[in-house]
């Protein structure tokens, strides 16, 4: 088959292959290139936006109280992410943390700085950092709606005067 029927002769537009990236239909030509459809013309602003909430990229733990060493020692947790399995132990000493590897040794500095950080918030290394583009949506500033909406009310105000016949007043003679 030539290679310009492209995605047609399988079924499959570019919008269900890239469903996020709305400059993803193109046209192929006869050479079988890739040209973009977004001509200036049909172009619009667009920003990123991140696929995933901050919330939705946090750890997600399960969490283990372990044995507590003294009578007036903290009590000493074992917290593992569930989606990424990265292991925590908090309060070794009153509000520590401290990376774990898999096997239950601390990590070395620079990893252990780099997970405690992500503790909190995240995100969980378990999302990818994903992006898509949206398309900006110009707004009508404040002032600007406002005066608009003036206007339109100034506007109904006389059409409504112009509309009504006009009662001339009789003095009695």
């Amino acid at each position: 088959m030539p290679p310009f029927l492209g995605a047609k002769v399988d079924g499959i537009s570019s919008v269900q292959v890239n469903p996020f990236d709305p400059y993803a239909m193109h046209e192929r030509s006869i050479d079988g290139s890739v040209q973009p459809s977004a001509t200036p013309q049909r172009a619009f602003r667009t920003r990123r936006r991140m696929a995933f909430t901050a919330e939705e990229t946090r750890h997600h733990f399960a969490i283990e109280a372990l044995e507590k060493p003294g009578a007036f020692r903290p009590q000493p947790y074992m917290y593992t992410c569930v989606r990424c399995r990265w292991i925590f132990r908090l309060n070794d000493s009153r509000g520590s943390i401290v990376a774990l590897d898999g096997l239950g040794r601390h990590l070395p500095e620079p990893e252990n700085a780099k997970r405690i950080v992500t503790f909190h918030r995240g995100p969980c290394p378990a999302f990818p950092v994903l992006e898509y583009l949206v398309a900006e949506v110009e707004r009508e500033g404040r002032l600007a709606k406002l005066v608009s909406r003036m206007a339109d009310m100034l506007r109904g105000l006389t059409d409504r005067h112009r509309g009504r016949p006009r009662h001339r007043e009789t003095t009695p003679a």
